[in-house]
């Protein structure tokens, strides 16, 4: 653990103000953005602190591989997206992390580029918060 860091500290001001974690998987752990233009947007932080997948050890990096491909697959199967889009953006934040992107054909964003600070943000009641969380920890068997 890395203190200081976005992803493994703990309570990190900035993390909290924009996620909520939804928990922990076999390499990875699982966040909600609250901002939810892409309906059940997450990210998928590597548990362990490295800047890169190519510093993973092939165990590790197999193990966050199926994480995201689980996370992904549960977001398109509760909310039933027409695509997901993967990104992983760390040139400020280095600490290992997936940006899970459900797009909407006909939706917010489809069929063009993806903003990471949407200017027309959605943010939800904190139970359908809960509900999502609850749904996805579910479909997770977190």
């Amino acid at each position: 653990m890395t203190m200081g860091c976005f992803y493994c500290d703990e309570h990190h001001e900035g993390r909290e103000a924009i996620m909520f974690k939804v928990g922990d998987m076999k390499a990875g752990t699982l966040y909600l953005f609250k901002d939810q233009a892409h309906k059940g947007r997450c990210a998928l932080a590597l548990k362990s602190h490295k800047k890169e997948l190519c510093e993973c050890d092939e165990q590790e990096r197999n193990d966050y591989c199926a994480d995201l491909a689980a996370a992904s697959g549960a977001i398109k199967k509760l909310w039933g997206c027409t695509k997901i889009n993967l990104g992983s953006f760390g040139d400020s934040n280095p600490h290992l992390h997936f940006h899970i992107v459900p797009k909407y054909e006909g939706g917010f964003e489809f069929g063009g580029s993806f903003a990471i600070t949407n200017p027309e943000p959605v943010f939800l009641k904190d139970e359908e918060y809960k509900e999502m969380i609850s749904q996805l920890q579910k479909e997770l068997g977190l």
